[in-house]
């Protein structure tokens, strides 16, 4: 593998190259996809074991700058300037290194050139590195900067007419499958992240679960009814789903997907199904709510003479997301988004005042 990168490199492709050359001084994994982080540090430290295994110390990173005490830098680099008498090698991995990046930036990039003769630093930030700074532009010439995004689980939104298992994600869990023996088409692994989510560890784990369930019948090929028997229900984005169907003026699938909403529940971020009704419908319409309140600012900025850059400059929408935001832009002008809000308003009243929350959101949508 090329030993420097001039530029960040994916987490999926970095993981299948066979062969590591020695690892530099800083390495940084960046993204929100935690499991990427994950399979990443365990290839590093394996790489690194087999010479000898290496002392590998994790340190978490403050949620702020005023904590950054907490994690003293001289003390770090004086310890990866030190040669370990325990293990060959050193590796000290911060998680959550935003912040002390943030802090340190100018004495880290010193260390770009030079290394440290006693191991390897690892920085793990929540969010992509900034590429406009000295040390961002060093640290993809002289460093590893990989990249751990979430695969979107749609099609890119400029792709109108792309099915929508067409997806990165997709792609990525049925090659995933691939690496456990299992056979997963991109159309049976849709089916398998509408119902089980969008976390990779959780679909990690429900694969596992189904190479035990077809070991069981000397199968390997996942079908819709093996996800049935495995996985959970609906994922709670399917909430996000229903929003944006309604605003892009997909009535009837916004019905269908409201009707599953309540035939299954869905699944919450802390893993739990939700079934009551109440708990289904409130979520949606706060959901709505805050698209509501998008689309009514970025009708007043363009009014003002934004473009649709101006919007993602401005946090409305990410860009990504533009051409399905400026969509329903346009099926949504002013006149109508203020009767929609109306009727959110008047259908959060009723449910919270005892009326039937599916029949409720299943006007709302098909009007």
């Amino acid at each position: 593998m090329a030993g420097r990168s001039k530029t960040t490199l994916n987490s999926t492709q970095f993981l299948a190259r066979r062969n590591w050359d020695a690892p530099p001084g800083i390495t940084i994994f960046a993204g929100k996809a935690s499991f990427f982080k994950k399979q990443l540090i365990e290839r590093f430290i394996n790489e690194l074991s087999k010479e000898a295994a290496p002392d590998v110390n994790r340190l978490r990173g403050p949620p702020n700058d005023k904590r950054l005490r907490e994690l003293p830098l001289a003390e770090i680099l004086d310890s990866l300037r030190s040669m370990s008498f325990l293990a060959s090698t050193q590796v000290i991995i911060i998680e959550g290194a935003d912040a002390f990046l943030r802090a340190h930036r100018d004495e880290l990039a010193a260390c770009l050139d030079s290394g440290f003769p006693g191991g390897h630093l690892v920085l793990c930030l929540d969010n992509k590195l900034d590429g406009r700074t000295k040390f961002g532009k060093e640290a993809m010439k002289k460093g590893w900067v990989v990249e751990c995004e979430q695969p979107y689980d749609r099609p890119p939104p400029w792709e109108n007419r792309a099915p929508a298992w067409d997806s990165p994600l997709s792609h990525w869990l049925s090659k995933h499958a691939g690496t456990k023996g299992l056979k997963l088409d991109p159309r049976m692994a849709f089916a398998l992240h509408q119902r089980a989510g969008t976390d990779l560890e959780i679909l990690d784990e429900e694969l596992e679960k189904m190479k035990t369930y077809l070991g069981e019948t000397g199968g390997d090929r996942i079908e819709e009814e093996t996800i049935r028997s495995i996985t959970g229900e609906l994922r709670e984005d399917s909430i996000f789903s229903v929003v944006d169907l309604f605003l892009e003026g997909r009535r009837g699938d916004a019905v269908d997907a409201v009707e599953n909403l309540f035939d299954r529940g869905y699944h919450g971020s802390n893993g739990n199904l939700v079934i009551d009704p109440p708990g289904i419908a409130l979520p949606l319409l706060a959901s709505l709510l805050n698209k509501l309140r998008s689309l009514r600012r970025a009708h007043a900025m363009k009014q003002a003479g934004a473009t649709p850059m101006n919007l993602v400059q401005e946090g409305v929408v990410g860009k990504p997301f533009l051409d399905r935001f400026q969509r329903q832009l346009e099926k949504n002008p002013p006149g109508r988004l203020a009767q929609i809000f109306d009727r959110l308003y008047r259908t959060d009243l009723g449910i919270k005042t005892g009326r039937d929350p599916r029949r409720l959101l299943l006007l709302l949508v098909a009007e």
